[in-house]
């Protein structure tokens, strides 16, 4: 997920848990190490507040005295949709109506609510509650399936119709954009100022200026950016253009973490995602660079995924009405572009020309890829989930178990491709010898599409195995044995654990016991991490820190049941 609300760790920060819109997740305050360096973090932001009046004040005179950097273009503030709500907007045409969820692309979903709640006010709207969740593309292709999916998807690719297709094993029907958006590369003000005239690809992602790049196995964004700049790098550059991004290994970039930076980065983003950012924080402004060869639009379209009948005809109504007059005023105010032709308004500070080219080929693409795969990281994952019977409990959207079911899948649908990750569950004696622990599904690559399918069919089938108490001890110490016996070379080996609650095997390993057996079976030649997530209140803190510290892993909390998945994926590796 790119702009507003996208993870990312190393200083691609989030936004808070809740600001007025939908809850996203908790990785802001897992990036911040210590006290110190938010005060530090806050004292940044405010002088680079102070530097962007500043600025923004002296390019507006020399706009006026026709002066100085003619590159610069500064447009007027206007009404821009840059929040989900919460809640979905209820119609005014009748007093029960259906809830209908739509997984939506980040960058539309704020202008996709806005369009609902519109919607919702015509007296001869649909009987309809659109719930709007925002979801990236490929994590949703990838768990298009089961508790997981949606009933309507707004995707920014149709090249993933094929992986959802082979994953859910149904056939998705392509619907026409309603919708797009350019590229461009954000980035503060004065390292904008100082990208000079030379605003093409390769003077970009190899510039004075970091840039950001998503990951092009996973993002439009990035295999459309990457593959126009392989037009003019050659491997070698391409490779050292996008080594730093690979590195990182998420799909994702965030535009808090642009503004935020020191030294200065920027980002590859879609113009919407910086007009967005731009409208809720005025304060912290950025610019968008156009790139000069341009690249291809992100294209946004809205396809039916539940099987029933009634819920698709709601699904279709509201896409139909993205298509209206009225949406297409709420989408080109928030910087889209319309399938006929209409200019979008462009973000507030723009640098040089916004130019929309061809789509790159599979050759370019297939080079880019290539360049980001020699940098990027390996992982291979024992992913451990408590089926104790406090999973049973209910929350507003469910079961804990029914939320962790979708969480999972959706987390496992995220993650880098190249990722191998198995299986398990735990309670006590759930396992076929009495042991605590069960595998489900071996290790596989996620992205194999079989694989996926497997995984959440074992996913599908945890409410027939739910109950009893947590066997956590005898789980960590299984699992890490399992973790060094299938040891891959060249990847980063882990151990994954979600925990609902303490442990409560009175008969198997105390915590002491845990510990020694931990640290003995360290083996430097073949390290595996350990991660234990806790999720929710009932979980026993400082007994998860103390194993994670004897493992040489790390503790990550989710407190409520809706972190889960940001911090999963996390976990997984972005």
């Amino acid at each position: 997920m790119t702009g507003v609300g996208a993870p990312g760790p190393e200083g691609q920060h989030v936004p808070p848990p809740s600001a007025g819109g939908r809850r996203i997740g908790p990785y802001e305050q897992s990036l911040i190490d210590s006290r110190e360096r938010v005060a530090a973090a806050a004292r940044e932001r405010a002088r680079r507040q102070r530097r962007t009046r500043v600025l923004v004040a002296v390019l507006v005179a020399v706009l006026v005295a026709g002066a100085g950097f003619a590159a610069w273009r500064i447009v007027g503030q206007r009404d821009v949709a840059t929040t989900v709500p919460e809640a979905a907007a209820q119609p005014t045409s009748c007093a029960d109506p259906t809830v209908v969820r739509l997984a939506v692309a980040p960058a539309v979903a704020p202008v996709v609510a806005a369009a609902a709640e519109a919607l919702s006010q015509h007296p001869d709207g649909p009987c309809a509650a659109y719930d709007i969740e925002p979801a990236q593309a490929y994590a949703v292709a990838g768990s298009l399936i089961g508790s997981a999916a949606p009933d309507g998807w707004v995707t920014d690719s149709s090249g993933l119709l094929e992986r959802a297709e082979q994953t859910s094993g149904t056939t998705l029907t392509a619907t026409e954009p309603f919708a797009s958006t350019a590229l461009v590369v954000a980035m503060p003000t004065e390292a904008a100022e100082a990208m000079g005239d030379d605003l093409g690809w390769a003077r970009l992602l190899a510039g004075p200026t970091p840039v950001r790049v998503p990951d092009p196995n996973r993002t439009t964004i990035g295999r459309l950016a990457l593959g126009a700049a392989a037009a003019t790098l050659d491997d070698a550059r391409l490779r050292a253009a996008v080594a730093g991004s690979a590195r990182v290994g998420t799909a994702t970039v965030a535009l808090d973490g642009v503004a935020a930076a020191q030294p200065a980065v920027g980002a590859v983003v879609t113009e919407a995602e910086v007009t967005a950012w731009n409208a809720a924080h005025p304060d912290e402004a950025l610019a968008a660079v156009a790139p000069t060869e341009g690249a291809a639009a992100v294209e946004f379209s809205l396809l039916p995924v539940s099987t029933d009948a009634g819920t698709r005809s709601l699904v279709m109504q509201l896409g139909d009405y993205l298509k209206s007059d009225e949406a297409r005023k709420l989408l080109q105010d928030s910087g889209f572009r319309m399938p006929s032709g209409g200019d979008a308004k462009p973000p507030t500070l723009l640098v040089g020309t916004v130019r929309v080219a061809e789509a790159p080929g599979p050759a370019a693409i297939a080079r880019a890829t290539t360049a980001w795969n020699a940098s990027a990281p390996r992982s291979q994952t024992l992913l451990a989930l408590d089926v104790s019977g406090s999973m049973l409990e209910r929350t507003e959207e469910g079961t804990k178990l029914a939320v962790v079911q979708r969480a999972t899948m959706r987390a496992l649908g995220a993650a880098a491709p190249q990722t191998r990750a198995s299986l398990w569950a735990y309670s006590q004696h759930i396992g076929t010898k009495g042991d605590d622990e069960k595998q489900l599904v071996g290790y596989g690559s996620l992205g194999d599409a079989a694989h996926l399918a497997a995984v959440e069919k074992a996913l599908s089938g945890l409410t027939k195995t739910v109950g009893g108490g947590s066997g956590l001890y005898d789980t960590v110490a299984a699992a890490y044995d399992r973790g060094k016996a299938a040891f891959a070379g060249g990847h980063t080996n882990s151990v994954v654990i979600v925990a609902d609650g303490p442990n409560e095997d009175d008969y198997g390993l105390t915590l002491d016991l845990l510990r020694q057996r931990l640290a003995g079976a360290k083996d430097p030649a073949r390290p595996v991490r350990v991660v234990l997530i806790g999720l929710g209140p009932a979980v026993d803190v400082q007994a998860m820190k103390d194993i994670a510290a004897t493992a040489g892993g790390s503790y990550l909390a989710a407190p409520t049941v809706d972190d889960l998945e940001p911090v999963l994926l996390r976990a997984l590796g972005g």
